[in-house]
C-alpha cells in the first residue's frame, strides 16, 4: 500500500489549501519552494565525507551532551535499543532576531575542519529552509487565523535544525527492535525532509485508522511534516505526523540511506498555548524540547 500523500504546490497554492491538507494526513510534498537542488546536493555531498571520515575526527565535533542537540550524534551507539543511524547537526543560535549567514557561520561552536566547504553549504542550504519554513509557517497561521502577533516568535526570531541523517548499510539482520529510526512525532513545529531511494524508509501513520504505509519521497519535493508544537498551536485542528524509518529487506549489495531534515522551532522562549483562551494548556517551547530529548534517550536505554 502507498501513502496518499497531499501534493502542495507552492506556485499556486493558498494557504487554506495547505491547511487543509495538513489537517487531513499530517504531511504534504511541497513542490514549487524555489529552493535550487545544487544546494541539497552541497550539503549531502559534504555530509558524505564527513561521515566517512574516522570516528576520531568526527568525534572532535561531537554534541557535548547538554543542552539541545547539535554536531556529530553516534546516535547507533547511545543504548542497546538505540536508532541506527548517525547525524550531524546545525543549529541557530536561541533568539538570534535575524538571520545573519556570515555572524551564523562564526558563531556555530562545532563546525568540523573535513572537508572542504562544509560550513558553507550548509550555512547556504540552512538559510533557504529558514526562508521556506518560515513562509510555510505563515501561511498555516493565515489559514488557521491564528493571531499575527504570534509570527515573529516562529520566523524571525526561530531555532531550528538542519540535519544530515546517516543510516548505515546493513550487512545483516539488526537485533530484534531495533529500527533505523522508532516511530516518532516531531519535536517542534514542521519539519521538511529530503531522502535519496534507497531501500529500508519512512514509513507514516496516515488517515484515521492510522496504519503504517510507506512514503516515497519525490525528488523535487520536501515532505512537510506537522510537528508536536504546531498541533497544539492550532489547538489540535492539525495532527502531529507520526513516523519512523524502517530496515531495509536483505539486498546482496547493502546500502545506506540519508535523508536530510530541517526541523523547524519557534523561539526557545515562547509560550506555545491553543488560541481558544486555555493558555494553561500551552507549553514552553524549549521545556517541551528539551523533555523530549531527556525522554528519547532515555527509550533508546531501556526500550
Amino acid at each position: 500500500m502507498t501513502a496518499t500523500v497531499p501534493v502542495i504546490d507552492l506556485q499556486t497554492a493558498s494557504a487554506e489549501d495547505l491547511v487543509n491538507a495538513l489537517i487531513a494526513a499530517s504531511c504534504v510534498f511541497v513542490v514549487g519552494h524555489g529552493i535550487p537542488t545544487a544546494e541539497r546536493e552541497a550539503v549531502v555531498r559534504t555530509g558524505d565525507q564527513f561521515f566517512a571520515l574516522p570516528r576520531d575526527e568526527k568525534q572532535k565535533v561531537i554534541w557535548p551532551g547538554d543542552g539541545p542537540w547539535y554536531g556529530w550524534q553516534p546516535v547507533n551507539e547511545s543504548g542497546p535499543k538505540a536508532d541506527l543511524h548517525e547525524r550531524f547537526e546545525v543549529r541557530l543560535a536561541a533568539g538570534q532576531s535575524q538571520l545573519d549567514d556570515a555572524a551564523w557561520a562564526t558563531s556555530f561552536p562545532l563546525w568540523p575542519q573535513h572537508p572542504p566547504g562544509f560550513s558553507q553549504a550548509w550555512t547556504r542550504l540552512y538559510a533557504s529552509m529558514h526562508s521556506l519554513s518560515s513562509r510555510l509557517t505563515r501561511m498555516i497561521a493565515q489559514g488557521l487565523k491564528l493571531p499575527e502577533s504570534d509570527l515573529p516568535a516562529w520566523t524571525l526570531r526561530q531555532h531550528s535544525n538542519l540535519v544530515l541523517n546517516h543510516f548505515h548499510a546493513q550487512t545483516g539482520a539488526p537485533p530484534s527492535g531495533r529500527l533505523r529510526a522508532h516511530a516518532h512525532t516531531d519535536i517542534g513545529g514542521i519539519t521538511l525532509l529530503w531522502a535519496d531511494d534507497a531501500p529500508g524508509g519512512l514509513e507514516a501513520a496516515i488517515g484515521p485508522e492510522q496504519a503504517w504505509v510507506p512514503v516515497r519521497l519525490r525528488d523535487d519535493a520536501y515532505l512537510l511534516q506537522a510537528g508536536d508544537l504546531v498541533h497544539l498551536w492550532s489547538g489540535g485542528r492539525i495532527p502531529a505526523n507520526l513516523h519512523r524509518v524502517v530496515n531495509p529487506p536483505p539486498q546482496a549489495t547493502p546500502q545506506a540511506r540519508r535523508s536530510l531534515v530541517f526541523f523547524h522551532h519557534p523561539n526557545p522562549e515562547t509560550w506555545v498555548a491553543p488560541t481558544d483562551g486555555a493558555a494553561q494548556s500551552g507549553i514552553s517551547a524549549a521545556e517541551h524540547i528539551l523533555a523530549r530529548q531527556r525522554t528519547d534517550y532515555a527509550m533508546t536505554e531501556s526500550r
